[in-house]
Parts: structure tokens; sequence; C-alpha cells
């Protein structure tokens, strides 16, 4: 201590003598009992994942009741601490269950939109198309009206409601005699289909024998009516990384292109007739059958076994391609031109469709391909229903 004190009071000395020979040597007195400081830098604290109450506050049961919560806009199905009824409860206990057995990705391939919510509005197209082979060789091809509904859809999860509006009398001068209904679920490992379709009348004879040389014409033909119902169902084999709802239901974002082959079972049940006592006159000679109505009535069971693969052109754009082959037994009733019998059931199905994700928004073309043949050792009958809808819709 003493020493340090001598050394201070020469420094002193030489700094009043010499203050140019103190500044050369650059020395430093720092006293041992002064700290030392050093200048603080300004540091911005996030506080976007701070929790919004305090470390150990505890909710009261009415900030845990569940609809206190829903009526705030804060209700969070994963939170543990809210309270439901016992009933409620345990149908949250099995939705949990079954969105995690039904509904479980691979996240590397496969993620959620985070939103429950949407809102869409569709422009829907679809026609039906005839084939057909009689005896003597005549073949006839039909064609049906282009038929269009626009409509508006929320949907919350798997709940859809909605509105459409038939454009039947802007596109083609009248109301449309078709109908179409369709219903479908989709989760991770399935899709399952059901669909009606009916059409009276709304038809055109586009090639029937040796008219204009067995060439292509135009001719309305009121004498058609086709009642048609069914199921498809599909499983997925590559469940974990392909995503069909990614394709067709805008629930999930599909990150790198990825395919699955796929397995099912599809049933339908066809009512179709021909009453060619409403021909025009000038097909008259060229109807080389009795001129009656032909009926063809059956139902076909069949196994389904096809291929489908999403293409993730970009992050944000998504091709997908579905093909479904079947094949099984058809069953007819004894109402059908040939009667009650068995033959073999050969049917085709495929979709495609080109997504666009933007944000929340999503932009969609979805075209859809279901076929059904029917084939005798007397006649040949493939009937399909070909369908265009365009999607706009916001998630939220």
């Amino acid at each position: 201590m003493a020493s340090r004190i001598l050394v201070t009071i020469s420094v002193i000395i030489i700094s009043l003598l010499c203050p140019s020979a103190l500044r050369a040597a650059e020395i430093r007195i720092i006293p041992d009992s002064l700290p030392i400081f050093t200048p603080e830098i300004p540091v911005k604290v996030s506080t976007d994942n701070m929790p919004t109450t305090l470390p150990g506050y505890q909710k009261t049961e009415s900030e845990r009741w569940w609809w206190n919560q829903a009526k705030n806009f804060t209700l969070n199905l994963n939170d543990t601490t809210v309270r439901y009824p016992k009933f409620l409860k345990f149908c949250l206990d099995v939705y949990k269950w079954g969105d995690h057995f039904f509904n479980s990705y691979d996240s590397d391939y496969v993620v959620g939109t985070g939103k429950r919510w949407k809102a869409r509005i569709v422009n829907d197209n679809w026609v039906d198309s005839y084939i057909m082979t009689f005896p003597e060789h005549m073949k006839m091809h039909m064609l049906s009206d282009m038929y269009a509904n626009v409509g508006a859809y929320l949907q919350y999860m798997a709940v859809s409601v909605g509105y459409t509006y038939d454009m039947g009398n802007i596109v083609n001068g009248h109301t449309n005699d078709h109908k179409k209904m369709e219903l479908g679920f989709n989760c991770a490992l399935f899709n399952i289909e059901a669909y009606y379709h009916e059409n009276t009348g709304g038809t055109f004879l586009r090639r029937f024998g040796d008219y204009h040389d067995g060439g292509y014409f135009k001719e309305k033909f009121p004498g058609l009516s086709l009642y048609t119902y069914g199921v498809d169902a599909v499983y997925y084999f590559n469940h974990k990384r392909y995503s069909h709802g990614a394709a067709y239901n805008f629930s999930k974002i599909q990150k790198k292109s990825q395919g699955s082959f796929v397995t099912g079972f599809a049933y339908s049940n066809i009512l179709l007739s021909f009453d060619f006592t409403k021909l025009p006159l000038e097909l008259l000679p060229y109807l080389t059958i009795p001129l009656t109505t032909y009926k063809f009535h059956y139902n076909s069971y069949a196994l389904v076994l096809g291929y489908g693969y999403n293409w993730v052109i970009k992050p944000r754009l998504l091709f997908n391609a579905t093909l479904t082959p079947s094949i099984g037994l058809t069953h007819c009733y004894e109402d059908s031109l040939e009667g009650a019998k068995y033959m073999t059931a050969m049917n085709m199905a495929g979709r495609s469709s080109i997504t666009y994700n933007l944000g929340n928004f999503f932009f969609s073309g979805i075209f859809r391909f279901n076929g059904h043949w029917y084939k005798s050792g007397t006649y040949s009958l493939f009937s399909s229903v070909e369908n265009f809808s365009a999607n706009i819709g916001f998630r939220f």
C-alpha cells in the first residue's frame, strides 16, 4: 500500500514538471475503490411470446369455463385447463383421438393450414355423355347440355352450408332439367363420396347410325332419362406423406411431391332409358332396331385400384392427377332390357386439379370424370359424367 502511495506521488510530481512525458507513457491510474463502468448497448426485447399473465397466475373458474372463452373468441381446443360439461368433454376427447388417428401426417411432406374456417365461391359445370352400340352394328353418341351453377359456401372444419344459383336460364336460355348432389368426407387415411345425378331430357344426339354418313351433328333428343346414385370409398396407402385434401379440399398444404396407391370400393345404381318413339322424323329411316323404349337398370359393385400423385410445382402451386379404374359385378334388375342377369362391371374414374395458395387465399380448378360400362352379348353402353369446377376462397 505504501509503495503504491509513493508511486502515485511520483506520478503527480512528474506530471507537474513534465506533463508531455506522462502523455507519451500513457499511464492511467485506476483507484482500487472505484468501479469500472462500460457503456451500455440498448437491447430490444421481444414480447411476442411473453405470457399474458404473470408467472404463477391461476385463472378463475369463470375464466376457465369454455362458454366464456368461446364468447370472447379465445377458446383453444388444445388448452387442457379449459373446463367443459362432461358430455362435451367426452365428445372433445373422441374428436382429438379421431383427429390424431385419422389425420396424422409427416410434417416434412404435409402440414395443416392453421385455420378451421373457409369461405369460397364456386362455379360448377358438367355434362353427361353416352356411347351406345346396338344390334346390326348401329352406333349412337349423345351429349347433354352444359349445366352450370354458381354458389357460395361457408365451412367450419367438416361442416359446410351454402347456396347455389342455377345458371341454366342464362347459359341455355331455359331452366336446367338436370340435378346433381354430392356429399363427401376426407381425412388422411381415406376419402368417401356419395352422389346423385338426374337428367330428364336435356340431351343432344351427336351421332346416329349412318345418318350424315356416320358423321357428327347436333339434334335435340327429349327421349333420354337418367337417374343414378352411388358411393365411392378409397384408402390411401401412403397417407402419411400424400394428401388428397391438399388438392381437392384446401385443408392441407403439400410441401413435397408425393404419390400414393389407392384401393377401395365403388357402388352405383343406374336407371337409364332411351325412348326412340321421340326421335326426330328424319332419323327414323336410320334406326335399325325396333322403335320402342330401351331401359338399362342395374347395380354395380366394384373393387377400386388406382394411383394419385401430388406434384408441388412451386411452394404455392400444386398439381394432382388421380386415376381409379374398378372392376366387379353388375346385377341387372328384371325391368332392365335383358332381364335379371349378372355381368362383369368395368368402370373408370379420374380427376385432376391445380391449386394455388396465396397466404390464406386459394384458387383452384378441378376436373372429374366418372364412367360406367354396361357390356352384354347384344348391347354395349358407356355412360359418363364430366365435371369442371373453379374455386376461389379464403381461410380464417
